[in-house]
């Protein structure tokens, strides 16, 4: 049992090299040795692959490291993250009413009714305010959240969700609400907010990350236009682009070659079409998410392109995966595309006109439909 411990804590010391994670970990190994003999403690600070066989060493001959590419290495160089590649937001001392959700992915909008049609957020900012008709702050916020909704029309989708009955909602004839509307008197949604004082709202990013919460009429802490627009110009990733950390970036160059060894249903012609490429991975949470939206892609644009989903796994086991995947499969387990383009990140796609250039790179998430019919108009 001691060994097999042993085994795991090296194997996770193991995986935090392999993930970039590891600077200054302290490593503490309390070994009871009984027969009245002594008790070792063996402190040793890791920093690179020989510190860790150092204390592969210590702990005793029976551990063996099976991750060659690390131990082969003299020395691994960790790479700080800046700011910049890691954007966050403060809430600068605040008080707030709720669960505190900021620079973290909120919880999926689900709610018990719309009131309004149902709005499509696809590639927009979503500012979700919670609020009562019997609360007088919330409807003091009302001409505010009116006014972002027609200022910023083609970038944020504001949504009103309220605790109350539909009849008391649509009870309230002053003032006016503008923009989209639903209930959720069971707080199926609300709840996971914990919110104790309303009105509370959430400014979403593209990817669905909060990036504002609070009062919005919170003395000191409003949010105004001005915060919006900074907030849209700082997350805005419309155009896709690419962290070095992700990738090596092609945008407006040749696409690299995919060496495929098996395709599913069978290699496609891609004479004179746009290609996407969709690099993603049978056990990966965010792949499977973009499937749908893939899906979608491959019907509506089937004239004009061809989607396909590259993966190191196997067809056979490609075609196990939920939800259904629609488009062509391309099997590449060597993963020598993933090194010519130096990837790190899934689900990662490259929009590919024609003539073989790369026209958008980026995150799955934030390709959007109406950016597929830009390029598709200005590079056919």
């Amino acid at each position: 049992m001691k060994k097999m411990k042993v085994i795991v804590a090296v194997f996770a010391l193991l995986s935090m090299f392999y993930n970039g994670r590891a600077q200054d970990v302290k490593v503490e190994k309390t070994d009871t040795l009984g027969n009245g003999q002594v008790r070792k403690t063996i402190k040793v600070e890791i920093k690179n692959a020989e510190d860790l066989q150092n204390l592969v060493k210590a702990i005793g001959g029976n551990v063996q490291v099976m991750n060659k590419s690390v131990v082969n290495q003299p020395k691994i160089q960790v790479k700080k993250v800046s700011p910049e590649d890691r954007p966050m937001e403060s809430n600068n001392g605040k008080q707030l009413w709720a669960k505190s959700y900021l620079n973290w992915a909120a919880p999926q909008l689900k709610v018990e009714k719309w009131l309004t049609e149902v709005p499509d957020t696809e590639g927009k900012f979503v500012l979700i305010d919670f609020w009562g008709p019997s609360c007088s702050p919330c409807r003091k916020s009302i001409p505010d959240l009116n006014r972002f909704s027609k200022q910023f029309k083609d970038k944020l989708v504001v949504i009103g969700v309220s605790l109350n009955k539909e009849e008391q909602v649509r009870a309230m004839k002053e003032p006016v609400i503008e923009y989209y509307s639903a209930i959720d008197t069971k707080k199926e949604y609300i709840g996971k907010f914990e919110i104790k004082g309303y009105p509370h709202a959430i400014l979403l990013d593209t990817r669905g990350i909060v990036r504002w919460e609070g009062n919005p009429v919170l003395s000191g802490h409003e949010l105004t236009a001005e915060v919006i627009e900074n907030l849209i110009t700082k997350y805005d990733y419309e155009d896709g682009g690419v962290q070095r950390a992700w990738a090596k970036p092609f945008l407006g160059e040749k696409a690299p070659e995919l060496p495929v060894k098996e395709w599913f249903p069978k290699e496609p012609n891609v004479k004179g079409k746009f290609v996407l490429r969709d690099f993603f991975s049978f056990m990966c949470g965010p792949c499977r998410k973009a499937i749908p939206k893939l899906n979608e892609w491959s019907k509506k644009f089937a004239d004009e392109l061809i989607v396909v989903g590259c993966a190191k796994n196997g067809i056979n086991r490609l075609r196990q995966i939920e939800p259904k995947i629609e488009y062509y499969l391309a099997s590449e387990p060597e993963g020598k595309i993933w090194n010519t383009m130096e990837l790190h990140v899934l689900s990662y796609v490259q929009l590919i006109d024609p003539k073989g250039i790369v026209r958008w790179e980026g995150l799955c998430t934030d390709l959007t439909t109406k950016k597929i019919q830009e390029i598709i108009a200005k590079y056919k």
